[in-house]
């Protein structure tokens, strides 16, 4: 076998061959325990379908990884129904993909970004062809969110969903990952510490900025739904970054004070509605206030 990067003959050992047998027979594993519990795993967790070929494609080289990757599609035609396609393969692009950034040694950025594009574009692939092939009619499920949210459009509804679904989905499998990496002593480049993470100048004001254009803009000028409801999409995007700058400020004052007890408080608080807005105000602040002082 040729190396993708070379060219030159890629050395890929017996234990290589072996553990990505196991790991594609674990994933077999998870997509029949899918289809006992009535797809549950798919419906609550479809993360899960993401970690077997992540910690492989960590330890083993690219072209081990991909067949193995290659294996697992096909495997999912065998074990797994039609909607779980969807998920087992946007599932298996992430992990694989994540994987190869862990082994070349890119940054948890980097790696932060590849989880959520993929996962993005699989739920928003998944929503559209699903409402296309069974006949769903996205209106009607909408319109109990219109009653809420008269003003708002469907298309920005489907994207701010999957957006945030994506995201949550993307954190949660990079934290664990890299916990399941360091139980595993596989290499891994280590994640930043928080004491080290600054705010990013452009990005604070741009936030600032939505967030307070939605607030003032309907108010002064007559907006159609369309812009409103893409200007709600770039606010709640903007909030979600100064909430995160917010937590990690609390986070940085729980370690300069000794108080480290504190710390689960402070990260369970930026997903509390009413809470997050405290939040989203100490990470405002924080990054204007670095900015001044730079």
């Amino acid at each position: 076998m040729l190396s993708m990067n070379t060219g030159k003959p890629a050395h890929i050992t017996t234990r290589e061959v072996t553990r990505g047998a196991m790991t594609a027979a674990i994933y077999a594993i998870l997509l029949f325990l899918n289809q006992q519990t009535a797809l549950g795993i798919e419906t609550a967790m479809p993360w899960l379908f993401i970690f077997p070929i992540y910690l492989y494609a960590a330890a083993a080289p690219a072209q081990a990884s991909f067949v193995c990757a290659l294996a697992m599609a096909l495997e999912t035609f065998l074990f797994g129904g039609f909607t779980t396609w969807f998920y087992s393969w946007s599932g298996i692009l992430s992990g694989f993909l994540t994987g190869v950034a862990i082994r070349r040694g890119l940054s948890g950025q980097i790696r932060l970004v590849i989880l959520f594009v993929c996962q993005f574009i699989g739920n928003l692939l998944t929503m559209l062809v699903w409402a296309a092939l069974f006949g769903m009619d996205l209106t009607e499920d909408f319109a109990m969110v219109r009653e809420l949210v008269p003003w708002l459009d469907l298309k920005a509804f489907v994207l701010i969903f999957a957006a945030v679904l994506s995201l949550m989905t993307a954190v949660c499998v990079h934290l664990v990952g890299a916990a399941l990496l360091l139980r595993l002593h596989i290499p891994c480049p280590p994640i930043t510490p928080v004491t080290r993470i600054r705010p990013v100048k452009w990005l604070v004001w741009l936030s600032a900025g939505a967030a307070l254009l939605f607030l003032l803009l309907p108010n002064m000028v007559l907006l159609t739904e369309e812009v409103r409801s893409w200007l709600l999409a770039a606010a709640l995007c903007g909030m979600v970054y100064l909430d995160y700058l917010g937590c990690v400020r609390i986070l940085q004052k729980c370690v300069a004070s000794g108080h480290r007890g504190w710390a689960p408080v402070a990260v369970f608080g930026a997903f509390v509605p009413g809470l997050q807005l405290v939040g989203v105000i100490q990470g405002a602040l924080w990054g204007l206030k670095n900015q001044a002082a730079a």
